[in-house]
């Protein structure tokens, strides 16, 4: 089975080469696992958002950092608290080993 991620309002799964991302207040989205760019920024008060876009550079899948200028495109920014984000590295650090990319 493809990894798959289900959190409150979005779902995150690969189908194949692409990860599809779908979310209550967002289209839907399709990006290819090779121009995948995940950025995790920690925000105060023990929260923190994940931008998930794209960028055809060659760069870790997902790393924590600013998401400008790494992520481009049509980014969704998902905030969380920082306790829910390991299932979040779990899953792209999954979708990374899948695509032959790295996790920093």
């Amino acid at each position: 089975m493809e990894p798959r991620l289900e959190r409150d309002d979005h779902i995150l799964r690969v189908d194949g080469d692409v990860l599809e991302v779908f979310d209550v207040r967002y289209h839907a989205r399709r990006i290819p696992l090779k121009w995948l760019v995940v950025r995790v920024e920690t925000l105060r008060k023990n929260r923190m958002v994940i931008y998930i876009g794209q960028n055809n550079v060659d760069q870790p899948l997902y790393a924590e950092g600013k998401q400008t200028p790494d992520v481009r495109g049509d980014v969704l920014g998902v905030g969380i608290e920082a306790e829910e984000e390991p299932p979040y590295r779990a899953f792209f650090s999954e979708v990374a080993q899948l695509c032959g990319r790295t996790v920093a």
